[in-house]
This record gives structure tokens, C-alpha cells and sequence, in this order.
């Protein structure tokens, strides 16, 4: 693919893989202590993984599985694939776990009807549809973690600058380090995550795009000038609480909270 390049660098046992258009946005994966050939082949297997996700997932490729689920699930119900099946299930039980904030909708998941008889999907209004952009990058993280298992010991993995994991450690280190950059102001860095065999995710705005967020109950775009930052051992759920987390007010935010494990938060204000 024109899109994909990677290089190995014998000396110091490094791979470096680049995809630079795959769900819409950059993917860079750093391996360390891999042979070539053992390199090469988990960045074809990546390769593949994220062609095939993308293909399943992105709402925008008019042949996706999710738009073909999108076109006809309002007029009868649509039997799914298991991955499928597996998926909506997932993202119901987070809708749930985050008082309605995570919705793959962006409306309200409860007028889907999810089958669990024959796997099926219904919509029950005639204006809605889902949206996996704050879920699918979190799930092709732990599949491309699922690949590494086993392989690699060390390896981070950058998806559009907001979604990263990080397994083992930095060659020079006991974790990978990520500076958080005030998209407002630079050159200022709001502050640095020791990352090891975790997964960061960030959500917040920014000047080129400051209406991106929306509150799926109330439909307003969420304005303010924050960065939230969050660790936790698994990166859909890392993805999942990044957003909900910018969108939630302090009592949503402890209900939420007490339902995941979470190894580290941190919230930027970045001025008015």
C-alpha cells in the first residue's frame, strides 16, 4: 500500500511502522527486542487487522458492514455477524455503565432493540444510526494488543495522537512517556503519563475543531477549552471514558468512575 511504510534498524532490534490514512486519522506502532522477520510479520498481520476493521466499522465507506446496518435496521431487523453482535453488545453494556453518555448513536440507544435470539438489530425510530468514532480505534488497540501478545515485550502504538498503547517499556527506561500538548498555546506542555502495558486515551477540543463533542441526551455540543486524559489497563474503555469523562458533571463523573478500573486521570484546562 502507497499509504504504509516501515522500516527495521538492525543495531538496536527497532521496527517502526506507519499507516498514514486508516480510520480516518495516522497509526504508528514502535517494537523493540523483535527479529526482522518477526517484525515484518506482525506489522502485515496490523496491516490487515485495520484494513478489515475499517472496513467493518467506518460509517463513511458506503459497502461498511456498519452503513449497510445503518440503511436497513429501521425498516426490519438486521441479523448481525457475531463480531458484530459481540460489539453492540459491548457498547450497550457501556451506555449503561455510563449513565447514557457513551452512545454509539449520539441520540438514545434505548430506541435500539438488540435480539439476542437470532443476533439481530432494529431500530425503533426512523433517525437513528450508529457512530463508532469514540469506540472503534479503542477496539482496534486491543486487537493489535491481542497480535503482540507473546511476540513483542516492548512495543508503543500511536492511533491519530489520541489513542495510544503502551506494552513494556521505553529502551531507555521502565515506561513510555507521552507529554500532553495544549493545542491552544505552542510549544506548552500540560503534562507528561508514565505509561507501561496500559493504554491512554485523550479527548478534548480543539481550535480547528471545536464542536466535535456532543451530549448525547441533551444534543448540544460540548465547548469547553479541556484535555481529558485517561489511563486504564484496556483501550476501549480508555476511549470510552476520555469522552464521557468531557462530557459528564461531577456526579455522572463518580458513578461512572466507580464502575471501571482506572489507573490514572488527568484533567488540562486550557483557557477560556
Amino acid at each position: 500500500m502507497d499509504s504504509c511504510y516501515c522500516n527495521y534498524y538492525e543495531s538496536s532490534s527497532l521496527f517502526h511502522g506507519s499507516f498514514l490514512d486508516i480510520m480516518g486519522t495516522r497509526f504508528d506502532i514502535v517494537t523493540v527486542g523483535g527479529t526482522k522477520t518477526v517484525s515484518e510479520s506482525l506489522w502485515n498481520e496490523i496491516i490487515s487487522e485495520l484494513v478489515r476493521l475499517d472496513k467493518m466499522l467506518n460509517r463513511y465507506d458506503k459497502e461498511s458492514d456498519i452503513t449497510l446496518i445503518n440503511a436497513r435496521a429501521v425498516y426490519a431487523p438486521v441479523k448481525v455477524t457475531p463480531e458484530m453482535w459481540n460489539i453492540l453488545s459491548n457498547c450497550r453494556q457501556y451506555y449503561d455503565m455510563t449513565c447514557g453518555l457513551f452512545d454509539i448513536t449520539l441520540k438514545d440507544f434505548s430506541q435500539v432493540y438488540l435480539n439476542e435470539s437470532d443476533k439481530s438489530v432494529f431500530f425503533l425510530q426512523d433517525n437513528i444510526s450508529f457512530d463508532f468514532g469514540g469506540y472503534a480505534k479503542g477496539y482496534a488497540m486491543e486487537k493489535i494488543k491481542a497480535l503482540l501478545r507473546f511476540k513483542i515485550d516492548n512495543a508503543f502504538v500511536n492511533f491519530g495522537n489520541s489513542s495510544i498503547l503502551g506494552l513494556g517499556h521505553h529502551p531507555f527506561g521502565n515506561y513510555w512517556s507521552v507529554s500532553i500538548e495544549n493545542p491552544y498555546q505552542a510549544g506548552e506542555v500540560l503534562g507528561t503519563l508514565e505509561i507501561s502495558n496500559n493504554a491512554l486515551s485523550t479527548s478534548g477540543n480543539m481550535p480547528s475543531n471545536p464542536k466535535h463533542i456532543i451530549h448525547p441526551i441533551s444534543g448540544e455540543y460540548i465547548e469547553k477549552r479541556q484535555i481529558v486524559c485517561v489511563v486504564t489497563p484496556n483501550s476501549v474503555e480508555a476511549e470510552i471514558l476520555s469522552t464521557t469523562l468531557m462530557i459528564a458533571n461531577d456526579k455522572e463523573k463518580a458513578d461512572i468512575l466507580s464502575r471501571f478500573q482506572v489507573n490514572d486521570i488527568r484533567i488540562y484546562n486550557t483557557g477560556e
